[in-house]
């Protein structure tokens, strides 16, 4: 006989709609609903984090070289031993978990050469079980196994300023990160996720079942509690150093190894810097920090700064603030702001300045006098007297303005444009005396439409020559004016 066991999830419940099994699953308390609509397995009434897998899980991302890295370890044979790695955002005051290990029967030798891979560097903090001398290591304590196989552990057991290794104190810190979003784990860590459902409790206290990787992570917060020197997590921007700053920790074996050494003398108030690859072994740079910029006691925000002397060592604030000088794309100039002038005829798209603009008009003028370099005197001496004209012996020629059509108000016809004009007749309208100064004649044909009407003269006398204007559909006249000495007169001729 066989047994097979097969998983649905609520989703295979194709009886309810989509909106009905929304509606079923959001019924439920968010940490149970895993459990009851996708079938994983956890233990909700009893269970330590109750919190969505959602909230707390995250891809993997490249970790940022400045954020601070620590391994936590949890002992263990038959139970087995885990380790995790924890990244610390600082500026955001995240935790992440990034990397978690887990096995059984297995020794500290071959433990650390699982281990090694994430970083020699990478300090490792322990519970106090480490401190026990077990027959497997000739009674040599745990911790110092791990470190005699190359693993960086901390010289002391994970514990609170005080002390203290209170285990709920570190389960309702792990608890509140989780349900504040500042604890994440990254979403490939299988066995995490495994016991993160899995932990319980059981009339009350916590079932040391499977719980590897949780010891490990509650580490965590005895250890940076124990790296910063304090109870609480810093959050100013030093805070990246805090790996670096172990409160005197020299090592398991209390000798010094690894630990950052310098020269055996230097000089007083040089800074220092790294001798080597391996960031362990320091140098004196031979440049004091007084020999860098120094500014002014205080300053206007947003000012520029400038050498306040020759040597290049000082600042002074210039008085100058940037928003007051001019952006490259679209700049406001005041006052007279100046331009290399461009060669004559140039034709790109460099600024023109007032003088190459003169230029291109003299150029264009052709050194005529100054009596007609603008159109307005061209104009002028254009629009001659006709006394000005009697030289004219092989006459001109001219085409005619159309006014269009004038079925009401008033026509007052200008010579500006053309001295012959033609209008349609549609309607009663006033034909008013042209306007413009000086002493011209004008020729304008009207031309009567089917709706013509009577025409009335406003300005000028008008003397009819041959039939009188009419309104006649067809008809066309010529209206002669002239414009002599200031009097405007009129003729008008008939044509058909």
């Amino acid at each position: 006989m066989s047994r097979h066991v097969t998983f649905m999830t609520i989703d295979d419940a194709a009886h309810y709609s989509v909106e009905q099994r929304a509606a079923i699953v959001a019924a439920y308390p968010e940490h149970e609903r895993e459990a009851r609509a996708r079938g994983i397995p956890v233990l909700g009434s009893g269970r330590i984090f109750p919190v969505a897998e959602a909230l707390i899980a995250c891809e993997p991302f490249r970790l940022p070289r400045y954020w601070p890295r620590i391994g936590a370890l949890d002992f263990g044979w038959d139970h087995p031993s885990a380790a995790i790695e924890l990244a610390w955002d600082t500026e955001a005051d995240v935790v992440y978990v990034t990397k978690a290990a887990r096995a059984s029967q297995q020794t500290p030798a071959m433990q650390a050469l699982t281990l090694k891979p994430w970083g020699e560097w990478l300090p490792f903090a322990w519970p106090r079980d480490g401190r026990r001398e077990t027959l497997e290591g000739a009674g040599v304590a745990l911790a110092r196994q791990y470190q005699a196989h190359g693993l960086n552990m901390l010289s002391r057991h994970a514990q609170f300023p005080d002390g203290s290794v209170s285990v709920e104190a570190g389960l309702m810190e792990m608890l509140d990160r989780m349900q504040s979003g500042r604890f994440k784990v990254f979403s490939t860590l299988g066995d995490w996720f495994e016991e993160f459902r899995l932990f319980h409790r059981k009339d009350g206290q916590v079932v040391k079942l499977r719980d590897d990787l949780m010891a490990a992570t509650r580490y965590r917060k005895l250890t940076l509690a124990y790296v910063s020197g304090a109870g609480s997590l810093p959050t100013a921007a030093s805070g990246i150093w805090l790996m670096f700053d172990r409160a005197g920790d020299k090592g398991a074996d209390g000798l010094g190894a690894g630990d950052f050494v310098g020269p055996a003398s230097s000089v007083a108030d040089n800074m220092v810097t790294f001798a080597g690859t391996t960031g362990k072994v320091g140098k004196d740079s031979g440049i004091k920090a007084t020999d860098l910029i120094a500014g002014p006691a205080s300053a206007v925000a947003d000012n520029i700064a400038t050498f306040n002397g020759t040597t290049g060592k000082i600042a002074k604030d210039s008085g100058v603030a940037v928003s007051s000088l001019a952006p490259k794309a679209s700049p406001t100039f005041t006052g007279t702001p100046a331009a290399p002038t461009a060669a004559p005829g140039t034709n790109t798209t460099q600024v023109a300045t007032t003088g190459f603009v003169k230029s291109a008009i003299d150029l264009v003028l052709g050194g005529v006098s100054a009596a007609f370099d603008t159109l307005a005197e061209i104009a002028a001496a254009m629009m001659q007297k006709a006394a000005d004209n009697t030289g004219i012996t092989a006459g001109f020629t001219s085409t005619a303005v159309n006014d269009g059509t004038k079925s009401s108000g008033t026509y007052a016809p200008s010579p500006l444009g053309g001295n012959l004009r033609y209008i349609s007749n549609g309607g009663a309208f006033t034909l008013a005396a042209p306007s413009q100064v000086g002493d011209y004649s004008m020729v304008i044909q009207i031309a009567n439409s089917a709706t013509a009407g009577a025409v009335a003269f406003s300005g000028f006398a008008v003397a009819l020559g041959g039939s009188a204007l009419t309104t006649t559909n067809g008809s066309k006249f010529n209206l002669y004016i002239t414009k002599l000495n200031g009097a405007v007169t009129g003729n008008i001729e008939a044509l058909q």
